[in-house]
């Protein structure tokens, strides 16, 4: 399945789709931030910047990892 779909597997196409992936999440995650106040609001955004460290973190070393080679170097034939 993968090398019929190469154009998914670029360093260029990969990095849009994690900053697309990024921004829905950081949405989705700071909803409940937006939706209480006081002490509760600074401990979502707390929990919620975390989960974010961490996804964005996990994006960059995938990222990082296909510009390598070290994820899908044989698989790209033109």
């Amino acid at each position: 399945m993968f090398p019929d779909l190469p154009f998914l597997i670029s360093t260029n196409s990969l990095g849009i789709i994690a900053l697309l992936v990024f921004i829905g999440s950081s949405v989705i995650l700071t909803i409940p931030m937006f939706a209480t106040r006081g002490r509760t609001q600074v401990a979502w955004a707390g929990a919620a910047g975390f989960l974010l460290l961490i996804e964005a973190a996990g994006l960059i070393t995938l990222v990082v990892l296909v510009h390598n080679g070290t994820i899908w170097q044989g698989s790209l034939t033109w």
